[in-house]
């Protein structure tokens, strides 16, 4: 192992790796190397997963290996830049040259060395002379990429996020140790791992124009630029634009938080503060599951709220405090980078994804790392380094602790809502849909991918028509469901909890469209489904435009009235039953008082309201049989609705 640790320091110019002093740190960072990537194979071989937006980026490398083109569109339409990251579609082409369709397990199999890399570097930059955190608190750093799933899950789910966290924590390492040629290169890759690493690129600059201006000019800027400018030249040629289309539409398509009215007060600021940096950003800094791609899940808390993650956050709030000083002066490009992305983050980014936030985290252990080591640093020796031992054992044991259930849960989501629910309606619209038809809808990567088809997704990613739609819409009236009753595509695929909740069925869908097919979560495996409530996508729809030569009658009980299967707020459904009782939806308004009653039996209004609502539909026996359950239950029944189901 020293030998391979030797080699290993000096291909990759690493200060002190193989250093006698570090040779314990050296060997246990090589070792959470290994663990990083026989997890990451677990994964992979248990779960099978693939996250929606891989798709999206995979189905651009396939098109252009099959000669259609680097792009998401149909045939016959110009090229559109439909992904933000270059190397999200580079990596995956790799292997979609040699045979079509290899991309999307490649880039997971680019991934496993990645992680080991990504954890090398950590080790690397933590005993690096300039640094010297101790042993404990480096390998604490190392074993929170190593083994925290979601550093897992989106790269081994054919994400380019492991790759990304991998160039971010190299670029730091060059960046400290100042090695310009290696900079360079990891800069020009952090261009290419993610256009807003633009913003980190800054920082290694203002480094060079304080120490090394020369070799700042002469090395680090023209190796960058030798990496990116290519890429730019051929987006610039190729697409027309070197920006990408989603960068466009989520700035066209998602809401602000900034034009609420009073979000700019001071009470609407430290909301928006808390609301992303407490309960989205910090609480991954304790062991959450967001596998569902909806909220979080997060273990050991209160609330919306992680108590370790806010703890953490403490530590790498007061490490980023300590860059000022003498001692931890070196990390400043470190505490620069996470303040430059907290702010952006917090207050720029509409929407902030959880794969977006892995390299921020990696920074963010790393700065906890420093704050607990000045914190402990008063203790006497022995007890010190065994303080820092126990606490990075315990945060690292509690990411690991979790990873039987969350690898499980991930197996159950693609194989029991992925597959069976969206990548089934995929297929069905790719036996039916013609190339002139669209289908719209909010998701694009498995529909997209599966379909092969035109899809106006939602902000429209890959959809110039729904781009070119919310350019002329007020940022009013820009929604999902304003543009898809605009442009009319001949297909609709929803959730059944956007058609319910949020359009709440809608005249335009009820007189325009008919649903076809139902791709549900069979509903006893969903519930077996951990943190289901947390999922978007357990029920869907396609719907079809209605044409005047479709066989008739449609089949009207295809129209979704339940709740979702995982949709469990009694009080919510109680409102929505209520709602579909006024709106005279009996269908609607029935299947959700029943709900009601399924999850809560004592509730005697929900059963008094489903009566009723039986009664005006002429269902007199089944309205009885509700308003029996009144008494039975130990309440007092209405007068006057004993007296209507009389006969």
């Amino acid at each position: 192992m020293d030998r391979f640790a030797h080699l290993l320091g000096r291909g990759l110019s690493l200060d002190g790796f193989d250093a006698p002093e570090n040779r314990a740190a050296v060997r246990a960072g090589l070792a959470l190397a290994a663990l990083a990537m026989l997890l990451r194979i677990v994964f992979w071989a248990v779960t099978n997963r693939y996250w929606e937006d891989s798709l999206i980026t995979c189905l651009h490398s396939e098109n252009f290996a099959a000669g259609l083109g680097l792009t998401h569109v149909r045939p016959g339409e110009p090229p559109l830049h439909g992904f933000t990251s270059p190397l999200s579609v580079l990596v995956p082409l790799v292997a979609d040259m040699i045979r079509i369709g290899l991309g999307l397990e490649f880039i997971k199999l680019v991934s496993i060395p990645a992680a080991a890399l990504t954890v090398v570097y950590a080790v690397a930059l933590g005993i690096h002379p300039a640094v010297r955190l101790s042993t404990p608190l480096t390998l604490m750093v190392a074993g929170f990429l190593a083994v925290e799933h979601h550093q897992i899950l989106f790269g081994m789910a054919g994400m380019e996020t492991q790759i990304a966290t991998l160039i971010l924590v190299m670029s730091f390492y060059y960046t400290v140790a100042w090695k310009p040629l290696p900079l360079g290169i990891s800069l020009g890759l952090c261009m290419l791992a993610r256009p807003d690493f633009a913003f980190w690129t800054i920082i290694p600059g203002v480094c060079g124009l304080l120490h090394d201006r020369k070799r700042l000019f002469t090395v680090v800027i023209p190796v960058a630029l030798a990496l990116y400018l290519p890429w730019i030249a051929f987006t610039t040629l190729y697409y027309g634009s070197p920006v990408p289309h989603t960068i466009l539409a989520k700035g066209l398509g998602y809401v602000k938080w900034y034009d609420a009215p009073g979000a700019m007060g001071a009470a609407g600021i430290v909301k928006q503060t808390w609301t992303v940096l407490g309960e989205q950003l910090l609480i991954m800094l304790g062991p959450t599951f967001c596998g569902h791609g909806g909220s979080f899940h997060a273990f050991f808390s209160f609330g919306k709220a992680s108590p370790v993650g806010l703890v953490m956050g403490a530590f790498a709030l007061a490490g980023a405090a300590l860059c000022a000083t003498r001692r931890r002066r070196v990390l400043w490009p470190v505490a620069g980078f996470a303040a430059v992305y907290t702010f952006y983050y917090v207050y720029l980014v509409p929407i902030t994804f959880s794969w977006y936030k892995m390299p921020y985290l990696a920074a963010l252990a790393l700065l906890a790392a420093a704050g607990l080591d000045a914190a402990l640093s008063r203790l006497a020796a022995p007890w010190r380094v065994r303080t820092q031992t126990a606490v990075a054992a315990a945060w690292v044991g509690l990411f690991a602790a979790v990873l039987p259930l969350t690898f499980l849960t991930e197996r159950q989501i693609q194989r029991d809502i992925e597959n069976p629910v969206r990548r089934a309606a995929g297929e069905y619209l790719r036996d039916r849909m013609q190339p002139d038809e669209a289908v719209g809808g909010e998701p694009l990567g498995y529909m997209g991918y599966y379909s092969r088809g035109n899809v106006y997704d939602w902000p429209g990613l890959d959809s110039r028509a729904v781009v070119d739609w919310s350019r002329k819409t007020p940022q009013a009236r820009r929604s999902l469901e304003n543009m898809l009753r605009e442009l009319k595509p001949e297909y609709l695929f929803l959730r059944d909890a956007e058609v319910l909740y949020s359009f709440q069925m809608p005249t335009w869908l009820r007189i325009n469209y008919h649903p076809v097919a139902a791709f549900l979560a069979d509903p006893e495996k969903a519930q077996r489904i951990r943190w289901i409530e947390t999922s978007m996508d357990v029920q869907y729809r396609i719907y079809k435009k209605n044409r005047p030569d479709d066989p008739k009658p449609y089949d009207q009980g295809l129209w979704p009235a339940a709740p979702p299967v995982n949709f469990r707020d009694v009080d919510k459904i109680f409102i929505m039953g209520a709602y579909y009782a006024q709106e005279d939806m009996p269908a609607q308004a029935v299947a959700h008082y029943r709900r009601v009653t399924e999850l809560a039996p004592g509730r005697l209004d929900a059963w008094h309201d489903l009566a009723v609502v039986l009664l005006r539909a002429g269902q007199r026996d089944a309205a009885r049989a509700a308003a029996a359950e009144i008494p039975r239950r130990g309440g007092r029944p209405d007068p006057v609705l004993v007296e209507a189901l009389k006969d």
